[in-house]
């Protein structure tokens, strides 16, 4: 696995240890969200993957076949995911340190699935992520896009009008706009 230090510094970092809490778990079951997507060989992109709360499932059911693209704007979590895919035995992560807005490191319409969850709000790029996520996914590909809303003034805020906004860039499959969140699942 390699890292890279190009990550943007308007990003919000989130400590690893606040993302891999075990409490998590119960509020949100990685497994049950990426096995709606995710089958063996596939290649997939986990834009803002944190420590690998959603990583180390989606690599274990690509197996060998597949391969996973780990993207996050902090060192930190990127040491952790590697950690626990070494202690894990799994060879098909490529993590890198970068914002969401540059993924140029993965080829052009080469990823089946982009998990993308609560990126959006930690950053303030939005339309730098929404265009490599589509760039990055195949034609017939899916991305499961999600974002925390605000109600307070937060610079990383995506607002409903621009939710909509970026979501015109795709063809949505399916759109749920929460009280607390907003999440869609996309192709190109």
């Amino acid at each position: 696995m390699e890292a890279r230090n190009n990550s943007s510094r308007s990003d919000r970092l989130v400590p690893p240890f606040a993302l891999s809490n075990p409490l998590r778990r119960f509020i949100e079951n990685p497994y049950s969200v990426v096995k709606r997507f995710v089958r063996e060989g596939m290649v997939v992109a986990d834009v803002g993957c944190g420590p690998g709360f959603y990583t180390i499932p989606i690599a274990e059911i690509v197996r060998e076949k597949g391969k996973v693209y780990a993207v996050d704007a902090n060192p930190k979590s990127i040491e952790v995911l590697k950690a626990k895919a070494v202690k894990r035995g799994l060879t098909n992560i490529i993590a890198k340190v970068s914002s969401a807005s540059d993924l140029s490191f993965i080829p052009d319409s080469s990823v089946d699935f982009v998990l993308s969850k609560d990126v959006l709000c930690c950053m303030r790029d939005h339309e730098g992520a929404i265009k490599e996520i589509s760039r990055i996914l195949k034609p017939k590909g899916l991305a499961y896009i999600t974002a925390r809303r605000s109600f307070f003034d937060d610079p990383f805020k995506v607002t409903e009008e621009e939710w909509k906004k970026l979501l015109s860039k795709f063809n949505v499959i399916h759109e749920k706009i929460g009280l607390f969140s907003y999440e869609a699942v996309v192709t190109k």
